[in-house]
């Protein structure tokens, strides 16, 4: 898919912009309707009382190749506080007062003529937050999904910030450098505050749970780990095996794979599961990702779920420096039943050849490649779910 850039987007997007700041009766694009085709919707207040004179942009279709809507209606509520529609269907409306003070946001508009809706404001929030990998675009925006909001991320940082965002669930997307836009996870704007959860690597302000950036739950299906909807550099899952025999997975061939990655007896869900054998006191047997490319230096835990009858070595890497791959470590004990943990960050270890500069995890997580789950000498299973870093 190719994303398109062109003046007559730059200029809609400005003239939304416009609209949220004033009570005109301009369509946003296209040209305006006047004739009305479809139902109505009544705009209450939080206390149930019409309000009259409020401003609704109703997209008639959402484009995801550009992330912007093609014609949109703008439609003001009467002194009964009804919005009559122009059509009877839309993909999303948004309706503000006319103070910005209170809003709402709707999808699938679906309004026969002669009937009415009934949506009720509330309270406009703001989105803020960070997205670590900022510097590995050289351009890009991101964008709440069928939606008016967009925000082109600066030069000087990683931040960004979405203001006077009706209260909804909302897919953040990012359009990068030309590229088609990919999901970065949703964000969940409630009248007591903010929730991220996705694959992104975005950390939301005000966030009680840590915006956790998914790694892979094991439920997507294919050998992908769900990191991989955000950065399409990762690669699949990997193993390797030192001295040691395979028996599941026997392969790092997706099909091979898969077979590993299924239903177990005690937990809910698809989970990883690899067995194999080995006769050495020097065997190793590993899982892992690559190409991950990442700044987690604002991550302070790796948690995950394991089973294992040895100990697990958990290992992220970065770009070989000469002939070394540099690599801070950890380890958890065995657990024959499924086992929660959470490991920070600060008690990785950096391995005895990696350079001092990148000792800490301050300046090793700037830009991490890899992550593995090795097993040593001794064991015969490893499972694995639900790794995500907070």
């Amino acid at each position: 898919m190719i994303v398109l850039r062109s003046p007559s987007r730059n200029a809609f997007l400005a003239i939304i912009v416009g609209f949220l700041f004033s009570c005109g009766n301009d369509t946003v694009t296209g040209k305006t309707t006047t004739t009305s085709n479809g139902g109505g919707v009544l705009a209450l207040g939080p206390d149930g009382r019409p309000i009259a004179g409020c401003i609704a942009f109703a997209a008639r279709s959402w484009n995801p190749l550009v992330g912007s809507p093609g014609i949109v209606d703008t439609l003001r509520s009467d002194s009964s506080g009804t919005i009559q529609l122009s059509q009877s269907t839309y993909a999303f409306m948004e309706i503000h007062d006319s103070s910005l003070v209170l809003g709402s946001s709707t999808r699938r508009i679906d309004v026969p003529a002669g009937s009415r809706w009934t949506i009720v404001l509330d309270s406009l929030g703001t989105v803020r937050g960070r997205w670590a990998d900022r510097a590995s675009i050289a351009d890009g925006r991101l964008f709440l999904d069928s939606s008016f909001h967009s925000t082109r991320l600066p030069e000087a940082d990683d931040s960004f910030d979405f203001d006077k965002v009706p209260i909804g669930d909302y897919e953040v997307m990012l359009q990068a450098s030309g590229q088609a836009p990919r999901p970065m996870g949703e964000v969940f704007l409630g009248p007591s505050g903010v929730r991220y959860l996705g694959s992104g690597n975005i950390v939301l302000t005000g966030d009680t749970t840590g915006s956790p950036l998914w790694i892979d739950d094991f439920e997507s299906g294919t050998e992908f780990p769900l990191l991989h909807r955000s950065v399409p550099t990762v690669s699949p899952w990997y193993v390797w095996a030192t001295s040691a025999t395979l028996t599941l997975p026997v392969s790092s061939r997706p099909d091979s794979l898969l077979q590993a990655i299924g239903p177990d007896s005690t937990r809910p869900g698809r989970s990883y599961h690899s067995r194999f054998t080995s006769s050495s006191p020097y065997s190793w047997v590993a899982l892992g990702l690559n190409g991950m490319e990442i700044d987690l230096r604002s991550r302070s835990m790796l948690c995950f779920s394991y089973r294992s009858d040895t100990l697990l070595k958990i290992q992220f890497q970065r770009d070989s420096v000469a002939t070394v791959r540099p690599a801070l470590s950890a380890t958890v004990s065995s657990s024959l039943q499924w086992r929660d943990v959470c490991v920070a960050t600060s008690g990785f270890a950096a391995n005895s050849d990696t350079p001092d500069s990148l000792a800490t995890w301050n300046a090793f997580g700037r830009r991490v490649l890899a992550l593995e789950f090795q097993t040593p000498a001794g064991g015969t299973f490893l499972d694995l779910d639900d790794i995500r870093m907070r």
